[in-house]
């Protein structure tokens, strides 16, 4: 088969009506309340059948599904250069996100699960060329949602955080999510940040019960170098038109705000293509173009997580064990009672932090308003915020991130930091031939 073919397969919505008979009741009922639902569709009970399996948190770890373009970035010198390398990298994270589910199996893209409060999600690709890269992600609340990653590469040294939260609506036959967020990215011993913005959702196809996604909106990328990418993403016309296309441009700006064809901009290279398959850059000044990334160009890296017996209660394939075996069986009716005997026991807690006054903190990450963050930090985010409010005025940042571990006053030992749940990255993985999924 053709990347073209490939490419194809992922650009169509999935065919047929997926609702089983069993369920036919419920779902209609759900498509009732979401049509007349006025707030956020998150605090919507799905019905069973309608939920992939697996958290939230899990759809973080595609930021790395491509060790080698993170890594490249940091084997780069040039300033410009970088700032291509980062578009890439980002548009590598796109497919795995947003796409493969639906593209693989044809089942339509269905709901994760809503990751309860502490809840972590942990995994690792080992690579010859790049390396080892790990990835931790923690529920850092629960109203509102928000869920805080990090990942690295020791060996490269560089490095990454963020935090997104997501808003749904239903408008007309479609679904909008708004994610809320970003992500920075660092390398050691530079003082060079690249600060990115999170693009919007639409899921489609809602009503025949194999939704599928397209991306909309503008996201961006600023350098604290005073590069930046701006990309456009593009839902399929209504008659006309292919799925999953964007176009963008790099440029260098030396204002200190974003501001839509600034004067000040000096063009440097522009992106066209499709996020699930090809897509190429073109150098403005030489007319040189070379592919900015091909999704079926190279597999995606295998992931390795520990086994669900190493795993802590807190993980999130430990925690939602029962819900998603009941749903790989087909036990809809099982899976809702796993799911809810979850939930309840959550709200029970929660009443009993509230009694005893207690106030709950993440574990792995702490919250950095813009005014406290560090000057190219702070500078970055003040550029984006003119063009994406959505990107918020500060950041969840991992407490033992790669550059202040070797900072830290007193750092805790393995098996003490194992025990508290607080352990880095590196720490936290068992890359036995066993635990690859």
């Amino acid at each position: 088969m053709t990347s073209d073919t490939k490419a194809g397969a992922a650009a169509t919505e999935p065919s047929d009506n997926a609702v089983p008979a069993s369920q036919a009741a419920d779902f209609s009922s759900f498509v009732k309340g979401i049509l007349s639902f006025t707030g956020d569709l998150s605090s919507l009970t799905c019905p069973s059948f309608l939920l992939n399996g697996i958290s939230l948190l899990e759809y973080g770890a595609h930021w790395n599904d491509y060790p080698k373009t993170l890594v490249d970035i940091a084997q780069s010198r040039s300033p410009e250069e970088r700032i291509r390398l980062v578009a890439r990298w980002f548009v590598s994270t796109l497919y795995g996100s947003y796409n493969k589910r639906v593209a693989e199996s044809d089942a339509g893209e269905k709901k994760p699960f809503n990751p309860i409060l502490g809840e972590q999600f942990r995994a690792a690709w080992g690579d010859a060329e790049s390396g080892e890269t790990t990835f931790v992600c923690e529920q850092v609340s629960h109203h509102p949602p928000v869920s805080a990653i990090y990942f690295e590469n020791a060996a490269a040294g560089i490095y990454g955080s963020g935090h997104f939260s997501q808003k749904s609506k239903f408008k007309g036959m479609t679904m909008r999510v708004v994610q809320e967020g970003r992500v920075t990215l660092r390398l050691v011993g530079s003082d060079e940040v690249y600060c990115l913005t999170l693009p919007s959702l639409n899921i489609c196809s809602i009503l025949t019960g194999r939704p599928f996604l397209e991306m909309s909106g503008t996201t961006y990328i600023r350098s604290s170098k005073g590069h930046t990418a701006e990309f456009e993403w593009h839902t399929k016309p209504w008659l006309y038109g292919e799925y999953h296309k964007f176009d963008g441009r790099i440029f260098r700006d030396p204002a200190p705000r974003f501001a839509p064809d600034g004067p000040g901009r000096e063009p440097l290279f522009e992106m066209r293509g499709k996020w699930v398959a090809k897509s190429t850059v073109v150098d403005v000044r030489t007319g040189e173009e070379q592919v900015l990334f091909d999704v079926h160009a190279q597999p995606a890296a295998d992931i390795v997580i520990k086994p669900l017996a190493e795993q802590s209660e807190l993980e999130s394939r430990r925690v939602w064990h029962k819900v998603s075996e009941a749903l790989r069986a087909g036990n809809y009716d099982v899976a809702s009672r796993e799911k809810t005997a979850i939930e309840e026991a959550q709200r029970a807690l929660r009443r009993r932090r509230a009694e005893a006054n207690a106030e709950w903190a993440p574990a792995l990450f702490t919250w950095v308003p813009d005014a406290d963050a560090d000057p190219a930090v702070k500078s970055c985010y003040a550029y984006l915020y003119s063009a994406k409010d959505s990107v918020g005025t500060g950041s969840w940042v991992f407490k033992a991130a790669l550059a202040s571990t070797a900072a830290a006053p007193s750092a805790p030992s393995k098996a003490a930091s194992e025990a508290s749940g607080t352990q880095t990255p590196s720490d936290a993985f068992s890359t036995a031939p066993g635990s690859v999924v």
